[in-house]
């Protein structure tokens, strides 16, 4: 536990080279949590209390260790790492081993453990204290791992696991044998690995040797004469995830190794001292020696050795009156936790997909899912309704935002002849800018020569502000601009073969804002060609009016809105069908964005779509604004936690409007590589919907493929990163 707290502080894999508690618990991005049901009463502390927690856990670990002061630092220890595990959900729902942890250490508060191996022992004054503990405190230790084995194993028995090698196939294709070693091997030797770990004889075997170590481990480890044996496969178990398929796992491998010594006799480490003074190998059983040899090549010749039972001390004899409740309570536990990993089979449809009655099942790297961000959207009829003609209405005196909408297009895809002559861009790495249109239906010069263009612009900009812009200059391609950074990244090491490597080393060279110099220069591209590397020759115009802009964090430049005039030349073919009411808005065209939202949306924004006329506008609620990436990775695929935002988007909506709305979502998830489909109900409120705990909700999805398709096992993008 102090290891697992000193490991907050590190960066982690698995939380993409940052520290956990700076991405769960300290970072600027955390303004929203995720407790665990019952515990939403529960505050963040300030950062600085974290910190202390961390830190008090550290010491209290190391003191439970040694077996210093044990009750209080056990409760310590418990209490620490049960704050950080119910705060965020979001962190632990998904690490069985901190679940196990968090049991673990509950249980140890109640049992007599610094009896002899520690400080209180030694420290001990008066009468000689029992060296002894009743045999409960092993019988319940050893029966949460068993449990929590065997379930893990019954996690990996369905069609997937066993019939499509997913997610091994998954696993095995990002090994971390692959990215750790590779660049110590020689082309040939990488390929050669590669082609043994993605090979359909090595997913199998992994998936198989998986399931059936996880269903049978615990139970070795319960008899003398298998307990060696399932020791060796524990360790090759652990080192072979460790070393070979995850660099993600953090210290659950030690965990595993290190807990099951609690199957072995209480007296272990005075005989493994004696061993250490005086090593010699007994001579094993010949005949299970044997038998195991053939059945389990190598490691089944461990069968051969039986561990004797121990010499009882004489203190053993010590009596200890057993309180009246602890059988009944010992019993209730492993019951309970023998049960409440079954309870999503009584479950109508698949619990993998719905998370119905899923948690806290010892579930642990048995499913990958893939989920882009969701799309979420109030619905207030006093904003957006349609009048008597069926057409829609906006009335911009109920909105509290800017009078904007951001329409989307597909920028490769874009009908510019629909769109207006003066266009308003949103562009993610560039912000906004002006663009001038010279294929509009309006314009009355389309695809004239530039200094018709020029002039036409200059006309416009006369009768809309009564000024003349500050520039106007012909839009470039990005290969124009991109040729001196390129030469200049090749210069610094970067392989850059085409002009989207440029684009995505410049990104990650200068930062997503960049620096000003650089925009300015990325402001004279061809529309959505930062975004693209699209090339055109069409004659398109920058604009540039530095009165009508305002400058935001990391040099982005926005469009005020209300410096913004309307007129025939700034509305497309779509804003005709709207019925706006209080002025006419500032359209921003942008690409359709994801988690790119939180640095371009404000927090509610009215959106439409270029590409889907019969889409009608709505409110879109940006979480990202107050959600960090993670969290929003994980309402995306996690019904319950998109619940519980959905009603919290309603609370800020009704402080702010007076009105509870209604919120939808738009979200699809794809289970161990099969096709994506929605996880609920795009109609659902899910801001007034019920919950049911123990049946389907009838507002989640069920899975709508059983088995994974044929070519979805051999052509699932590997390049996906897992939401975990």
């Amino acid at each position: 536990m102090t290891l697992e707290a000193i490991s907050l502080c590190f960066p982690s894999a698995s939380t993409f080279g940052k520290t956990p508690l700076e991405v769960f618990y300290t970072g600027p991005n955390v303004k929203f949590t995720f407790p665990y049901e019952g515990f939403q009463w529960l505050p963040m502390l300030p950062a600085q209390w974290i910190h202390v927690i961390v830190a008090l856990q550290v010491v209290a670990g190391m003191a439970m260790a040694a077996g210093l002061w044990y009750r209080a630092s056990a409760v310590m220890v418990f209490l620490a790492w049960a704050y950080l595990y119910v705060v965020e959900s979001t962190r632990t729902y998904w690490m069985s081993h901190h679940y196990l942890e968090l049991l673990t250490t509950f249980l140890m508060i109640w049992m007599p453990a610094a009896r002899r191996y520690s400080m209180d022992a030694r420290l001990a004054k008066g009468p000689i204290p029992p060296k002894t503990v009743p045999y409960w405190a092993l019988l319940l230790l050893r029966g949460q791992l068993v449990v929590s084995y065997f379930y893990a194993g019954v996690a990996k028995v369905n069609a997937d696991w066993l019939l499509d090698g997913e997610p091994v196939r998954y696993f095995l294709s990002k090994a971390r044998a692959i990215s750790d070693y590779g660049s110590s091997l020689s082309p040939a030797h990488l390929e050669f690995l590669k082609r043994v770990l993605r090979s359909n004889e090595c997913v199998y075997f992994i998936s198989y040797a998986g399931a059936v170590f996880d269903l049978s481990v615990g139970f070795l480890l319960l008899f003398r004469r298998t307990r060696i044996f399932g020791f060796v496969l524990m360790l090759i178990f652990h080192a072979t995830n460790h070393f070979i398929i995850f660099d993600d796992i953090g210290f659950f491998p030690l965990l595993g190794a290190t807990t099951a010594l609690i199957f072995l006799d209480a007296d272990w480490p005075e005989r493994f001292w004696r061993w250490l003074r005086r090593p010699r190998l007994a001579k094993p059983d010949w005949p299970w020696f044997a038998v195991g040899g053939i059945l389990f090549p190598l490691v089944g010749v461990s069968l051969g050795w039986k561990l004797r039972p121990s010499v009882q001390p004489a203190e053993a004899n010590e009596s200890f009156r057993l309180a009246r409740r602890v059988a009944p309570l010992v019993v209730v536990w492993l019951v309970w936790q023998g049960l409440m990993p079954l309870r999503h089979y009584l479950i109508r449809g698949d619990g993998r997909f719905t998370w119905e009655g899923l948690g806290f099942s010892w579930r642990l790297k048995a499913e990958v899912y893939r989920s882009g961000p969701c799309e979420l959207s109030v619905e207030d009829n006093s904003v957006i309704s349609r009048d008597a003609g069926g057409r829609w209405r906006i009335d911009w005196n109920e909105w509290h935002g800017d009078r904007v909408i951001y329409r989307t297009v597909t920028p490769d895809g874009i009908d510019w002849s629909r769109l207006p002559e003066i266009v308003a861009l949103s562009e993610v790495t560039i912000g906004q800018r002006l663009i001038y249109n010279p294929f509009a239906a309006s314009s009355p010069r389309r695809a004239g020569t530039e200094e018709e263009s020029m002039e036409e612009v200059r006309r416009i900009w006369r009768e809309l502000f009564g000024r003349q812009p500050d520039a106007i200059y012909r839009a470039v391609s990005p290969s124009q601009i991109l040729g001196a950074y390129s030469k200049a990244l090749r210069s610094r090491g970067y392989d850059l073969p085409t002009g989207g490597d440029v684009l995505a080393a410049i990104k990650e060279f200068y930062g997503r804002d960049g620096q000003a110099q650089m925009i300015s220069v990325f402001r004279r591209m061809n529309p959505f060609g930062m975004e693209t590397g699209a090339t055109s020759a069409a004659p398109f115009l920058v604009i540039e009016d530095a009165r009508l802009f305002k400058k935001t964090s990391g040099q982005l430049w926005q469009i005020n809105p209300a410096a913004w005039v309307n007129g025939t030349y700034t509305r497309g073919e779509k804003d005709r069908s709207y019925v706006n009411v209080g002025g006419e808005p500032l359209v921003l065209y942008t690409r359709s964005v994801g988690l790119e939202a939180k640095t371009i949306l404000p927090r509610a924004s009215i959106l439409d779509s270029q590409d889907r006329p019969d889409r009608s506008p709505y409110i879109s609620w940006n979480y990202l604004t107050e959600l960090t990436t993670s969290q929003g990775m994980h309402i995306s695929m996690q019904p319950f936690l998109l619940r519980r935002y959905a009603r919290h988007v309603a609370e800020l909506w009704k402080a702010e409007y007076g009105r509870w709305p209604a919120v939808h979502a738009l979200t699809v998830v794809s289970l161990n590589g099969r096709p994506f489909q929605e996880l609920v109900d795009p109609s659902a409120d899910l801001a007034a919907v019920s919950k049911s705990w123990f049946g389907h909700n009838q507002w989640i999805r069920n899975l709508q493929t059983p088995r994974i398709p044929g070519g979805a096992i051999s052509t699932v993008n590997h390049e996906t990163k897992p939401v975990r």
